[in-house]
């Protein structure tokens, strides 16, 4: 096959630094002389800059205030007069009913007040984790963006839907196909609106997992679902498998352990266990 042929490929592993340096020099060469390949790769540059440039995360100091302070806009609107415990508890409230709303606040309180990254940065990070992260940080282009990830992700992976969250500001931007540690694999990149801030979240949902392949993590018990928490180089990580052997790992590199765990709890995940179960 020729240089012109695999263009497409050549050109992404050639902007993310993954050809060896005898194949960086040929096309390197080759775009000297093939005008049609050297605006392919141009382009494909341009796309990236601008993956990069949408997905740039703010501070996390101006992070955190944004969210606190839309939290408590939404509570004064919400409930009127609530105390404050009530207001610490709205996101079990959101997901869980009963016994399991007490179980949530109680577990996020713990981990939280605890100190949730210094735990995780004690436990050795698995392999899988380690992989997600390091997916994470790498601009792939999508291969289907928008309202289509559903109907691409049972096509393509499996019979499952994209986590849903119930904050109105975190959007789906889109999904790819991967492989993570041996198995079949899908991205899906998030998008959270913070106020005028935007941070990028990552989900990879990893088929046929066995429970021992996160088990290194640090176990929170929510509602009836065991999560744990990664420590990944540096980079706090969020993984559970469900009863169809679905791995899921959440990551974000401008997010906190405490701020990860806080967004994935509000995901419909719970919600599906509950489910499956009955």
């Amino acid at each position: 096959m020729s240089l012109c042929e695999s263009i497409d490929t050549l050109a992404m592993a050639y902007l993310d630094g993954e050809l060896a340096p005898e194949e960086k020099r040929e096309l390197e060469l080759h775009v000297v002389d093939c005008g049609d390949c050297k605006k392919h790769l141009e382009a494909e540059r341009a796309d990236q800059a601008m993956l990069r440039a949408a997905l740039a995360p703010p501070p996390a100091p101006d992070m955190v205030k944004a969210r606190i302070a839309r939290a408590l806009d939404q509570e004064d609107a919400r409930i009127a007069g609530a105390n404050k415990q009530a207001a610490r508890t709205r996101l079990g409230k959101w997901l869980l009913p009963g016994t399991a709303l007490a179980a949530a606040a109680a577990a996020l309180a713990l981990f939280i007040g605890a100190g949730v990254t210094d735990k995780a940065k004690n436990n050795e990070s698995t392999t899988v984790a380690k992989e997600v992260v390091r997916q994470q940080i790498r601009s792939l282009p999508l291969e289907v963006q928008g309202a289509s990830t559903g109907r691409w992700l049972r096509q393509n992976f499996a019979a499952v839907e994209p986590p849903q969250f119930t904050d109105p500001g975190i959007e789906l931007i889109g999904a790819r196909a991967t492989a993570v540690a041996g198995h079949d694999a899908a991205l899906l990149r998030y998008l959270v609106n913070v106020g005028v801030n935007r941070v990028s979240l990552t989900a990879v949902l990893i088929a046929d997992m066995r429970g021992d392949e996160l088990s290194n993590g640090q176990p929170v018990k929510i509602g009836n679902l065991t999560f744990r928490i990664h420590d990944a180089d540096g980079q706090p990580a969020i993984s559970f498998i469900d009863q169809n052997h679905v791995g899921y790992v959440f990551t974000s590199e401008r997010m906190s352990m405490q701020e990860l765990i806080e967004l994935v709890t509000t995901s419909d995940l719970i919600a599906r266990s509950q489910q499956q179960i009955r």
